[in-house]
């Protein structure tokens, strides 16, 4: 066991208790782990106490780091369980925060915008420096913590680890943070497709959502990430926000998004957003889509080109589990 503290609570922020990680040795994490072509991403392979957050055992490596590391108050954090909606949250926030800039957006791929703290601790370091070079930008480079210090105020980003193993400064600092939760039946979906392209899964349907509903994937439980930032949402720097809802009144949640920001949006920018962050433009943004690099890891790993599924931003529906 590290010499790592976590939190507890948001609200109990001095309770501190030490990180632990447990292999997790049973017949379906196995049966997981081996369903995956190996140099992609890795399955979990051990719970994280006190979260009990399933994590690939790279992670170990890197939790004092994420614990310690220094927040501002004026980030503004956009967290999720995977496949919520977090990219098109990103996306929206990371305009409204940049006073409406489609130029600069377009210019800029969103994970340099808006990186991902924790993806240097989910993903083999081989497969990120590939990335990298592809890219000849150094984004995603072999430090993704690193990339994120060294980004200019206010800074933006983005995670997916449940709130004990947030870095501990959250509590005292207490930047914006905008959570995004999703139909866990549409997001299990969504999240097979995703470990089928990333993870390059290729065991059956019912293992996998088995594996979901055990608690079996990386950064599930799924409920305790979600009822822990909803316990937060009286709190004045967290905002709560839902897929369903930016499908249902993309306007109310684009204005109430501005408004929890400080941001003053004029009716001709609430229209320019509402288009840019349709789904066909989404879908369809180079800057967003990761259309070169998905080719690239098709190719090398064999995956089918055409399959509708293995793309980046791929339906964006609500109730597709139906």
């Amino acid at each position: 066991s590290l010499s790592v503290c976590a939190h507890r609570s948001p609200t109990t922020h001095t309770t501190m208790k030490p990180i632990e990680f447990t292999p997790m040795t049973d017949d379906l994490s196995e049966e997981l782990r081996v369903s995956c072509k190996p140099g992609l991403m890795p399955m979990a392979a051990i719970t994280v106490s006190p979260s009990g957050c399933a994590m690939p055992e790279e992670y170990e490596l890197y939790a004092e780091r994420l614990h310690n590391f220094e927040v501002y108050e004026d980030d503004v954090w956009v967290i999720s369980y995977p496949k919520c909606g977090t990219t098109w949250t990103q996306e929206m926030v990371w305009l409204i925060g940049n006073n409406c800039d489609f130029d600069a957006a377009s210019d800029k791929l969103l994970l340099q915008r808006f990186p991902f703290l924790e993806a240097v601790s989910i993903i083999p370091q081989p497969q990120m420096d590939e990335r990298a070079q592809f890219l000849d930008e150094h984004v995603l480079f072999a430090d993704t913590i690193d990339f994120v210090e060294e980004q200019p105020s206010p800074r933006f980003i983005k995670s997916h680890l449940p709130v004990a193993l947030l870095p501990k400064q959250i509590w005292t600092k207490k930047p914006k943070i905008i959570y995004v939760t999703r139909n866990p039946m549409d997001a299990a979906i969504s999240y097979y497709h995703h470990h089928r392209l990333w993870n390059g899964y290729v065991g059956s349907y019912e293992t996998f959502m088995e594996g979901f509903l055990q608690d079996k994937l990386v950064y599930s439980p799924f409920w305790e990430h979600v009822l822990e930032y909803k316990n937060m949402e009286n709190q004045e720097h967290v905002l709560i926000t839902s897929f369903e809802e930016m499908k249902a009144d993309l306007k109310g949640v684009i204005l109430r998004t501005g408004d929890f920001m400080g941001k003053k949006l004029s009716d001709e920018q609430v229209e320019e957003l509402m288009f840019h962050l349709s789904f066909a433009n989404m879908k369809n943004n180079p800057a967003i889509n990761g259309e070169d690099f998905i080719k690239e890891v098709k190719e090398k790993h064999d995956m089918p080109e055409d399959d509708p599924e293995l793309t980046f931003i791929r339906k964006g529906q609500v109730g597709g589990w139906k």
